[in-house]
């Protein structure tokens, strides 16, 4: 009986911790160059996004505990059960928007199709997209207008890796990746590939990046200062 009660007594404890917010867990995606991204496996996540959300949870005095690597729709996974507080940096879209709560903008970012230079007569828009094959990262959205548009239209795989997929354009068997521009012309230039790769203009989408929180996060009673922060940094993004 004794032992029962030191056990419910110290689940009691953290759970009273952890809903007091003393910490808040972060994770966030691993291949979004440069607004977050680990280096590898075991590398700490870093970018623009991670830069802003260290000096927003410093003004509002909550200390972030980041997670280890673990796969993009994974983490919503975790957002969804709990599991995790705070995503650092993500697009909208109406299925995120009714299972998740939305920071205000801490950013835009604009998404492109990455493609061969030898290919580039046969891309002439939007609609030349339709009779290629395409690549995207797992858990990759454009906003839903795109979304929907590449669902009905597109023929797309999917993968994990950002370096295999930039590969696999460049050695043309894939005709296009789906990508942040900004970022994915900082990844190709430091890449062999940097010569044989352009991005298609003008961009296919141009979307808010937002910090994403769990429903059922006691962090979410930051919100507000959170947001304040937010808006005193943003111009450092």
């Amino acid at each position: 009986m004794q032992r029962l009660l030191v056990f419910l007594l110290s689940c009691w404890f953290m759970t009273l911790a952890h809903a007091t917010c003393d910490t808040i867990r972060v994770n966030g995606e691993h291949n979004w160059f440069d607004v977050s991204y680990r280096d590898n496996v075991q590398a700490p996540l870093q970018g623009l996004a991670v830069d802003l959300a260290n000096r927003v949870f410093a003004d509002v005095g909550l200390k972030p505990e980041y997670q280890s690597m673990v796969p993009w729709k994974r983490q919503f996974l975790q957002l969804e059960t709990g599991d995790l507080d705070l995503i650092v940096a993500a697009f909208h879209n109406l299925q995120r928007s009714q299972k998740f709560v939305f920071s205000d903008a801490v950013g835009v970012e604009y998404s492109t199709a990455f493609i061969h230079k030898e290919q580039s007569a046969a891309f002439t828009g939007l609609a030349s997209l339709e009779v290629k094959q395409g690549i995207q990262l797992l858990g990759s959205s454009f906003g839903d207008q795109f979304d929907s548009f590449a669902k009905q239209n597109l023929t797309i795989s999917t993968m994990d890796d950002l370096d295999r997929a930039i590969k696999l354009i460049a050695l043309k068997r894939a005709d296009y990746l789906l990508y942040a521009t900004h970022g994915g012309r900082l990844k190709i230039a430091d890449t062999e590939y940097a010569d044989i790769l352009v991005d298609l203009q003008p961009s296919i989408s141009k979307q808010p990046i937002y910090m994403v929180m769990s429903k059922s996060s006691p962090c979410l009673e930051h919100l507000d200062e959170i947001n304040s922060a937010i808006r005193r940094h943003r111009e450092d993004f």
